[in-house]
């Protein structure tokens, strides 16, 4: 299986039906395989309005509002949409395409570091260095953004999307949302009256 057929399987796992964003060449790969999974890629005029778009999404849903753009300054856009995600405890993804491991640092077209931007907004970042992790390093951000109510960052070398490994993907072990105790909510209610 392709690295980025065990992503888009991942996202699927996780019942993942929406992806925000303008495509661009970084993740051709992943976004040619959206519909055969049944993923509805949103095309926006702007990375900032898509993130805005997946953050409402999210919270309106209570699952992942993922949201993908072109590395450099696509992903750039995604701040001020992160940042509110953040601060809402939503749980977007952000998908962010990097250049090519072998030319990173080297101030090829659109390349900027990525991480830094986003560390102090998220709950979780990881980059994918190794392919072979595909599917269980994507695993881990959907996981975090639902359990820890706050968007995450999956950042992936657009070389990692083309190679070819077995993959399992993971079952989300998903914790269905808690419900109050009724006497807790009853008590309040009077607490609030009074």
């Amino acid at each position: 299986m392709a690295a980025s057929e065990a992503f888009v399987e991942t996202l699927v796992a996780h019942k993942v039906d929406h992806v925000f964003g303008i495509i661009g060449s970084a993740f051709m790969h992943i976004s040619d395989l959206f519909e055969p999974a049944g993923i509805r890629f949103v095309h926006t005029q702007h990375e900032q309005g898509a993130t805005h778009m997946a953050d409402g999404f999210s919270r309106i849903a209570n699952r992942h509002g993922c949201v993908i753009g072109q590395n450099g300054p696509g992903v750039t856009n995604f701040v001020t949409g992160v940042a509110s995600a953040y601060w809402a405890h939503s749980p977007v993804v952000a998908i962010t395409p990097q250049t090519s491991n072998a030319t990173i640092g080297l101030g090829g077209f659109q390349e900027t570091d990525q991480m830094p931007i986003f560390s102090s907004i998220t709950k979780y970042q990881v980059q994918i260095d190794n392919p072979n992790r595909m599917a269980e390093q994507t695993d881990r951000a959907l996981k975090y953004a639902m359990q820890e109510r706050g968007p995450v960052q999956i950042n992936i070398p657009r070389n990692n999307l083309m190679t070819s490994s077995d993959y399992t993907i993971p079952s989300p072990d998903l914790v269905p949302p808690t419900r109050p105790h009724t006497a807790t909510v009853e008590a309040a209610a009077r607490a609030l009256g009074d």
